[in-house]
């Protein structure tokens, strides 16, 4: 499990969503707000976290963890634009830290394991229909 590179995609992007949890969103002059403290991005941290940690844990079923990791992506990227979102319409005097961009990395690293989950699928795909001709050609003779 560990030792598949699709798995090591998907633990550092369950690390940097874990991350969020420690971490702020907003710096300004009188107040700091983290992610929280606003209940919506504390849902969409627990949300994907989980998902991750799921789709980790499915390594054996290679086409539900697929499905997983698009939804975890879609989830990233509305959790993205929603801090998009926050970034364009901020105040004056309102600082964004770096964690501001985890989800989007998040979301590529869960597509590049994706990519590779689709591969090794694809492998075993072809690996049983090569199975299944040989079998066919050993009845006949």
């Amino acid at each position: 499990m560990i030792q598949r590179i699709q798995t090591l995609f998907l633990l550092c992007a369950c690390g940097l969503v874990f991350s969020l949890f420690f971490a702020r969103l907003i710096y300004a002059a009188d107040y700091t707000i983290s992610y929280t403290e606003y209940n919506p991005f504390l849902i969409l941290t627990i949300l994907t976290f989980i998902i991750n940690i799921i789709t980790i844990a499915m390594y054996r079923h290679r086409i539900l963890q697929m499905r997983l990791c698009v939804y975890n992506i879609l989830v990233l990227l509305g959790y993205q634009g929603w801090i998009a979102y926050l970034f364009f319409t901020r105040e004056e005097g309102v600082a964004f830290s770096i964690t501001a961009v985890f989800p989007i990395v998040a979301a590529i690293l869960t597509f590049t394991a994706m990519r590779y989950i689709a591969r090794d699928e694809a492998l075993v795909q072809s690996i049983n229909s090569l199975r299944k001709s040989r079998r066919g050609k050993k009845g006949k003779k």
